[in-house]
C-alpha cells in the first residue's frame, strides 16, 4: 500500500499546485486588466460629458488608444500561452507539434529585420552573426521564441545599446542566442524571470508597455522543443540567454 498511499499524495500535491498557479494567474490577470481598463472609462467619461476642452480631447483619445493597444498585447500573450499549454499537455496522449527543419541563421535574419524599427525607436543597434544550424522544430513558434528574446533585449535596454543575435553549432546541439548590454538582472532574480507576470522592473515595464509574459512564452516554447535555456546576467552590464536544442 505504500506506493499507492506516495501515488495519491503526489497527485493530490500535484492538483493543489495547479489549483494555486491558476489562482495566481487569474490575480494576475485581473490586476494587469484593471488598469488599463479604468484609465480608458475614465478618458472616455470625460470626453463623453464634455468635460474634456476640446484641445484635450487628442490627447485622451491617445492615452486611451496605448491603453487599448497594452490589453491587446496583454490578450494576444495569455491566447498564445493557454495555446502552448494545451499543446504541451497533449504531447504525450495527442499527435506533437509537426517538426520540420528549420533553417536557424534565416530565422535570425528575419527577425533582425522585422525588428529593425523597434530597435531605432529605443536607439539599440542591433545586429546578427549567424552560422548554418538547422534544428528540427516549428518554425512559427521558433520565430516567436526569437522575436520575444530580442525583443526583452532592447526593451530593458538603453540609448546608444545594442543587441546582437547569433546562431550555430556546437557540441550539445544547435544553439540560438540574444545577447545585450542593458540593464541587466539581479542575481536574485534570475530563477523567476521565466514566471508568468513576474517583472525584475515593474515602472520600466510599465512604461515600455511590457506584459510579463515574453519570457514564460519562451520556456514554453523552447520545452515543447527540447531545449535548454541558459541564462546570464550582471547588472548595469547585460543579458545573455542561449537557447540549446538537442542533436539531430
Amino acid at each position: 500500500l505504500i506506493p499507492l498511499a506516495r501515488t495519491i499524495q503526489t497527485d493530490r500535491k500535484l492538483r493543489e499546485d495547479n489549483e494555486t498557479m491558476r489562482r495566481e494567474f487569474t490575480a494576475n490577470v485581473s490586476h494587469e486588466l484593471k488598469t488599463p481598463l479604468t484609465s480608458i472609462s475614465g478618458y472616455a467619461e470625460l470626453i463623453e460629458t464634455g468635460m474634456a476642452k476640446p484641445a484635450d480631447v487628442p490627447t485622451f483619445a491617445a492615452r486611451i488608444h496605448k491603453e487599448a493597444q497594452r490589453m491587446i498585447a496583454l490578450v494576444s500573450d495569455i491566447l498564445q500561452l493557454s495555446e502552448l499549454d494545451s499543446t504541451q499537455a497533449s504531447q504525450s496522449r495527442e499527435k506533437p507539434v509537426e517538426m520540420a527543419p528549420v533553417d536557424l541563421a534565416a530565422l535570425l535574419k528575419e527577425t533582425a529585420q522585422n525588428m529593425t524599427v523597434n530597435a531605432r525607436k529605443a536607439y539599440v543597434t542591433l545586429q546578427y552573426s549567424a552560422q548554418p544550424a538547422t534544428v528540427q522544430g516549428s518554425k512559427d513558434l521558433l520565430a516567436e521564441l526569437a522575436t520575444n528574446l530580442c525583443d526583452n533585449a532592447i526593451r530593458y535596454n538603453q540609448p546608444g545599446g545594442h543587441v546582437e543575435l547569433r546562431c550555430g553549432t556546437g557540441p550539445d546541439g544547435p544553439w540560438l542566442q540574444v545577447e545585450d548590454n542593458g540593464i541587466g538582472i539581479p542575481q536574485d532574480s534570475q530563477a523567476r524571470v521565466f514566471e508568468r507576470f513576474y517583472r525584475v522592473d515593474k515602472s520600466r515595464s510599465k512604461a515600455t508597455g511590457g506584459t510579463g509574459l515574453g519570457l514564460a512564452i519562451v520556456k514554453h516554447i523552447a520545452l515543447l522543443h527540447h531545449a535548454r535555456i541558459d541564462l546570464q546576467s550582471q547588472v548595469g552590464s547585460g543579458t545573455t540567454i542561449k537557447v540549446t536544442f538537442p542533436k539531430a
